[in-house]
């Protein structure tokens, strides 16, 4: 199913799409890859398995790097793990490698991989990779960027987005190839401060957090980390926070099947009034309104 999606984004860029994949019971689903691609898992517990690489299990915040043509094979490991994967695929137009095992193209690619990007998607995607836990607070907000985009569809769209999805490729590539991350101290040390921060409330927000405890796992006084923190992001430390769950709301409003109550349990609001005032406030409709609007969007 395809939720969101950005198209004609110009080279190196096919689309950005936001996709809900379903895993039948007892079996398995398959996919025959014909493209250049990276899949951030938004939604993921499950094993995946790709030709001539082999299996592995696949979890929320993975990456996986697909340049090759090749055959991907999605299965459940337990009848606890999820059958639906919810990916933000970014799909790339030069033509993928050959499957593992067969020749290599015979001609070199032109170009200079830190002026011509298309380029530098072919000197640095030449694997099948698969990264996981990688994606940072960085890369996250990125993705929720090119969600909003695909929302809300102002002036631009394309332009923005292929200028998002253009942050993720370097930004995977330099794990890829272990380079120094850029510089995260701006402000006297506070821009790593506010990460370390970000970091926290991306894997706790499901948690009914307090302003001490999130001080106190990042080593700073409550009143260093309000200051410091609306310094270098220009929100509380709470707003961010409403905004991780809020944006966690919607990819299990796309593409699950669980209950609003669920959904607020899941997203660490303490019950289902405060969650849909919130939900309301941010998006302008309520939580059910939202999955209606976006189930009449769906592609297949």
């Amino acid at each position: 199913m395809i939720f969101h999606s950005t198209e004609r984004l110009g080279p190196p860029f096919t689309s950005a799409s936001e996709l809900g994949l379903v895993i039948a019971q007892g079996g398995e689903l398959l996919v025959r890859n014909a493209e250049v691609k990276l899949l951030f898992f938004l939604q993921a517990d499950c094993e995946q398995e790709i030709e001539g690489v082999g299996a592995f299990p696949v979890k929320t915040g993975d990456i996986t790097v697909v340049p090759r043509t090749c055959v991907q094979r999605y299965r459940q490991v337990a009848a606890r793990d999820s059958a639906r994967l919810h990916v933000l695929k970014i799909s790339l137009s030069p033509p993928p490698l050959p499957a593992l095992g067969q020749p290599p193209e015979r001609t070199p690619p032109n170009g200079n991989p830190e002026t011509d990007l298309t380029s530098f998607v072919r000197h640095h995607f030449t694997e099948i990779r698969h990264l996981p836990g990688a994606q940072d607070a960085r890369m996250q907000e990125i993705i929720l960027a090119i969600r909003r985009e695909a929302e809300e569809h102002r002036a631009g769209i394309r332009h923005r987005v292929r200028a998002l999805c253009t942050n993720l490729v370097v930004h995977v590539a330099r794990l890829l190839h272990d380079h120094p991350a850029a510089a995260k101290t701006t402000a006297g040390g506070h821009g790593f401060a506010a990460n370390q921060a970000k970091e926290y409330l991306r894997r706790n927000f499901a948690q009914p957090l307090t302003l001490g405890e999130i001080a106190w796992h990042t080593k700073m006084s409550e009143e260093h980390l309000a200051r410091i923190f609306r310094k270098v992001t220009g929100q509380t430390v709470f707003d961010y926070l409403r905004t991780i769950r809020l944006e966690n709301a919607k990819t299990l409003l796309i593409n699950s099947s669980k209950t609003l109550t669920e959904i607020a349990a899941e997203t660490g609001f303490g019950s289902l009034s405060l969650f849909s005032r919130n939900f309301g406030k941010y998006v302008g409709q309520s939580p059910s309104a939202y999955r209606h609007a976006l189930a009449q969007r769906v592609r297949w």
